[in-house]
């Protein structure tokens, strides 16, 4: 096995591994919206920032720089923490703070984040940019307004569900995520969208607006509505069950539904 520095820990990793993920062999934390470990890597947040050397003398992106023998990798240098920051307040230029009415509000990613890696205060003083909002079928309610462009929703669309329907449109301040021909999502995967988008731009339909995610209480159990067998985690609140998330199952459904 190949060993490299992690924070000046010796950690052994097996060839082939991300800088990314031997930073988290060795405990520790880095922050990321695009990357996801099923999906290819976009590199495209550019939040999960890193000083490496050998190598040049400015923050990489650790999910897609592949580890090397003898590498000394920081997390936690001012130079990460000055880029991290940077790299948050773009992120939030053009998002809109609505977290007390948005059902992603109490397990956000971008909260989180902006709370543990973003600056105290935001120097954009000019107006945001609105989008239009999207049909994506009965499942999917969209803020497309909220989205960060981290494409995890296309590259799940491509790679998982095996249906070409969802992509960016546009450059720059104008880009957005869309659907093909602004058509509703016709794959029975199309629920875990709702999943996998780290910010509130896709949420469930069904249950929008109906509850806040620390009033819920979570059973483990087993989705009988399918031939598979999915395993799956059930919130409720009181006698009423308001929503059926995927449970890690590697065998049988990996970490999706029907």
């Amino acid at each position: 096995m190949a060993k490299a520095k992690v924070n000046g820990v010796d950690v052994e990793f097996d060839p082939g591994m991300t800088v990314l993920q031997v930073a988290e062999l060795a405990g520790e934390e880095i922050p990321r919206f695009c990357y996801h470990e099923r999906l290819s890597i976009a590199g495209n947040c550019r939040m999960c920032l890193v000083e490496v050397k050998p190598g040049p003398p400015k923050p990489q992106a650790s999910c897609a720089l592949p580890a090397a023998e003898g590498q000394e990798i920081f997390t936690n240098t001012p130079m990460v923490k000055k880029a991290r920051e940077g790299v948050m307040e773009f992120l939030l230029i053009n998002h809109p703070l609505d977290c007390p009415i948005c059902d992603q509000g109490g397990e956000c990613d971008l909260q989180d984040q902006a709370m543990g890696y973003g600056r105290g205060g935001s120097r954009f003083a000019e107006n945001k940019r609105a989008v239009e909002e999207k049909y994506l079928g009965p499942t999917i309610k969209t803020f497309m307004t909220r989205c960060i462009q981290c494409t995890r929703c296309v590259r799940f669309s491509t790679e998982v569900a095996g249906v070409t329907e969802m992509g960016m449109i546009s450059r720059g301040e104008n880009a957005e995520i869309t659907s093909y021909l602004e058509q509703a999502v016709s794959s029975e995967l199309s629920g875990n969208l709702n999943d996998l988008c780290p910010v509130g731009a896709l949420t469930h339909k069904p249950w929008s607006f109906n509850y806040r995610p620390w009033e819920l209480q979570k059973v483990e159990s087993i989705d009988v509505m399918d031939a598979l067998g999915a395993h799956i985690r059930l919130d409720y609140r009181g006698p009423t069950v308001l929503r059926a998330l995927p449970r890690l199952k590697e065998d049988i459904n990996e970490e999706w539904i029907t």
